[in-house]
């Protein structure tokens, strides 16, 4: 995602355990309108079964004693206790024994001694989108990004594998010509959006591109479309559609946010692709800021997360109430009421990070 400005404080730090939970704010959900709704999937205790507590009080004085020795051992023998578990034994020593925790728990809950093979996901494709957008070196903070890269990498769940890839150009019509600040951020040149389609012309290919695949199907579990944080959909998208005065696609309404899991699954402070890479054991690969990049690193991230036991289910989302996201000139006037009756909102209220200009790497 380029941006000038999208520099994260932290980005340099390696990943914290979280200390301390958020708690100054109390959230409550009205039960009866979330059973007539869509909207299971937001909340807490519905994220992935490893964070369920464990009821019967045998199982948790069991839970409790294992963790506390796994607590105590060393980077190798918890390494040997995985080995024999057949899990993965790569990144860092607390994402290592949080692996092993939660291999254990779902051993208790499920009653198998492969538990990760048993959990069930919701999604049969995961699709991964991170936009490249126009920037400049010193952009002011109304600066009119424009999308030019619409990439999307396609997961097959049930495989854990990558099984296909979409890219494409986008022709920016506001700010026609690419800084050069953007040029050497993103890798894309002046040539490839010249010969490029503009971007309503590429969202109806990448419509055609989903159609063809059965991803866009009415059935709600086919496909679910992940992100690295809220801005790629919930800003650029949103903005692009504006420019362009055509519908939101009503398929980018609600996501997958990757960061925002990663943080919440592995008990860490939210960090971009690099750092969430290096903490399961693996390297960036490809180029940073390349669109269709990114999203590879992004799967091989959701990836790595389904393979730990998480669940990955829409946690993220644009809401009809937001006035940045209504005061656009956006064709035809129902889509705003269109968003309010899928029950779709923003559900990150409460971060610290969420600035919309903020680095994925």
């Amino acid at each position: 995602m380029a941006s000038s400005n999208m520099k994260i404080q932290n980005e340099n730090a390696s990943v914290e355990t979280k200390r301390t939970p958020k708690s100054s704010k109390n959230h409550s959900y009205d039960i009866d309108w979330i059973k007539n709704t869509n909207a299971k999937s937001f909340l807490p205790d519905q994220r992935h079964l490893l964070k369920k507590p464990v009821t019967d009080q045998g199982c948790q004085k069991r839970l409790s004693k294992y963790n506390g020795l796994v607590n105590r051992m060393s980077s190798e023998e918890v390494d040997e206790e995985l080995r024999k578990r057949q899990v993965s034994t790569s990144g860092e020593i607390e994402i290592r024994r949080l692996r092993l925790k939660h291999h254990y728990k779902a051993q208790l809950m499920l009653g198998h001694e492969n538990p990760f093979k048993m959990i069930q996901q919701h999604f049969e494709y995961i699709a991964v989108v991170d936009f490249e957008a126009t920037c400049d070196n010193n952009q002011r903070n109304n600066y009119p990004h424009e999308i030019i890269e619409f990439p999307i990498v396609l997961i097959n769940v049930q495989q854990q594998m990558i099984v296909d890839k979409f890219q494409s150009y986008c022709r920016p019509t506001l700010n026609p010509i690419l800084s050069d600040f953007c040029t050497e951020l993103t890798g894309i040149e002046q040539h490839q959006v010249d010969n490029a389609p503009t971007f309503p012309d590429v969202l109806r290919n990448v419509e055609a591109w989903l159609n063809e695949r059965n991803l866009l199907s009415s059935h709600k579990r086919k496909c679910g479309f992940a992100t690295d944080g809220p801005w790629d959909f919930a800003k650029f998208l949103r903005i692009q559609c504006g420019f362009n005065s055509i519908p939101y696609p009503r398929w980018a309404k609600k996501w997958i946010n990757v960061r925002k899991e990663f943080a919440s699954f592995y008990s860490v402070q939210r960090c971009g692709i690099t750092k969430m890479l290096k903490s399961v054991g693996l390297v960036f690969d490809g180029r940073h800021h390349s669109g269709l990049d990114d999203s590879v690193n992004i799967a091989r991230i959701a990836l790595e997360l389904m393979k730990d036991g998480c669940i990955l289910l829409l946690n993220d989302g644009v809401r009809a109430s937001d006035p940045k996201f209504i005061d656009l000139n956006i064709a035809g006037g129902d889509e705003t009421k269109d968003l309010e009756e899928d029950e779709t909102k923003l559900v990150d209220d409460d971060d610290d990070d969420d600035d919309l200009n903020v680095s994925n790497e």
